[in-house]
């Protein structure tokens, strides 16, 4: 047998190999028939925490043009903590600048007290692709997209004190999200 013949040979055999393999699909709502939701979304991440003269601050920040402007913010002194969370107004973000007022409540005390949230933030680094696959109750959700880095310079002002925040996930992102129709049926 000749290298040539031989080399026809082997290649066959790895082509015939290859077809026999079973298929890998990657099931996603997008290619499998079911009726999808697509949306284009985007808006910014900061989730920060600080801490002076023993009050610690946590501040998660977020916005999505499509499905509105969340935060969770709480103060936590020796005596007490303070929280608020859940929808907020719009303009959370603005052109790289953050603030914000929040009222945040004790269930212990049952007093209030307000929260200055107020900063700014500049892209900061290369962006990186963002692909992830989860589960909800009515099938599988597909994203696609990019998250920015951002660099953040961000303060609260509560209880006579001036804490600066340090914020561990900070990014603005702009995503393609594949979910199935829930209305569907």
């Amino acid at each position: 047998m000749t290298h040539r013949t031989l080399m026809t040979a082997v290649l066959g055999a790895a082509a015939v190999a290859v077809v026999a393999l079973p298929a890998v699909a990657t099931a996603s709502p997008h290619d499998s028939g079911t009726p999808v939701t697509v949306t284009r979304e985007k808006g910014h991440v900061l989730a920060c925490t600080g801490t002076a003269s023993g009050v610690e601050v946590t501040a998660d920040l977020y916005d999505n043009d499509v499905f509105g402007t969340h935060a969770a913010v709480s103060v936590r002194t020796p005596d007490d903590e303070y929280v608020r969370g859940g929808e907020t107004e719009a303009g959370l973000f603005r052109k790289g600048r953050v603030e914000r007022e929040f009222v945040v409540g004790s269930e212990t005390s049952g007093t209030a007290r307000t929260v200055v949230i107020s900063g700014a933030y500049v892209r900061s680094g290369l962006p990186k692709r963002v692909h992830e696959v989860y589960d909800e109750p009515y099938g599988q959700v597909v994203t696609k997209g990019w998250n920015y880095p951002l660099k953040a310079d961000v303060t609260a002002r509560t209880m006579g004190q001036q804490v600066k925040l340090t914020c561990g996930d900070a990014f603005a992102y702009k995503l393609t999200t594949w979910r199935p129709d829930s209305t569907a049926e």
